[in-house]
């Protein structure tokens, strides 16, 4: 979905979610479209994003009413997961994505997914579960047992995480990715021209790019960080940072 379409359909269901004192909610989306919807400040009151677990990567947007909290809020009516076991055979991300496109599903009907070794999990809407459960029977050449289950049974690994501190000179893009990955300032600079690089999930291919505290940018091949906050200035008038890396 464009993000300009996006926004469009927050507002409605923003609007809708207020004058009927109802949740609302959209598919599931990427980072990239959860980003856009949480830089605008008329709709945070409300807004809420859930993918099944606390670190799902695609997320539901719904719009919650004053009176409901998250809390209090039964994401099941909204969600759905699915156990898959594929005796005697290893079965990976791509094969349990390609089967569940080859029912004709649409890619914002599914939420994260997760395989290792002969099992996977994974999130979908309840609008499409029955489907999902009658003719999903093969994931790529193997038979699969697929069955619906609770979102608290579903098994997903934790994201490690690395904190690590160090000084920059600014808050340059070159500066901050070179500090993160481990990499040259020219070396950095030559990725971001190359489009290695993404700042707040969009490729950006300026190395003078500031970035700012709560910014998440990736590099191809190295993984995903965040700027968690800025420290103040060393003895050599130099900028401590701290990112978050994914690894």
């Amino acid at each position: 979905m464009q993000h300009t379409e996006l926004l469009h359909r927050a507002d409605e269901l923003h609007g809708r979610c207020i004058e009927r004192g109802i949740p609302t909610h959209t598919n599931f989306l990427t980072p990239a479209e959860q980003y856009a919807l949480e830089r605008l400040p008329h709709l945070r009151p409300a807004l809420y994003l859930f993918g099944g677990f606390p670190e799902a990567e695609r997320r539901i947007a719904f719009f919650l009413p004053e009176y409901l909290t998250s809390e209090d809020f039964e994401v099941s009516d909204y969600l759905t997961a699915f156990h898959i076991r594929c005796r005697f055979a290893e079965i990976g991300h791509r094969d349990v994505l390609g089967s569940l496109l080859g029912l004709g599903l649409h890619r914002w009907s599914i939420g994260d997914i997760h395989a290792g070794g002969e099992e996977a999990w994974f999130f979908c809407l309840p609008s499409v579960a029955g489907l999902i459960a009658t003719e999903l029977t093969r994931i790529g050449r193997n038979g699969a047992a697929v069955r619906e289950t609770s979102l608290d049974q579903v098994t997903f690994p934790e994201r490690s995480r690395e904190e690590r501190s160090f000084t920059v000179s600014s808050l340059r893009l070159d500066a901050v990715l070179a500090g993160t990955f481990n990499l040259s300032r020219t070396n950095a600079a030559e990725l971001i021209e190359a489009g290695a690089v993404q700042l707040n999930y969009a490729i950006c291919e300026k190395s003078s790019a500031m970035v700012e505290p709560g910014d998440v940018f990736s590099l191809r091949g190295h993984g995903k960080a965040c700027l968690r906050e800025t420290c103040g200035k060393s003895r050599k008038d130099r900028l401590r940072i701290v990112v978050e890396r994914y690894v």
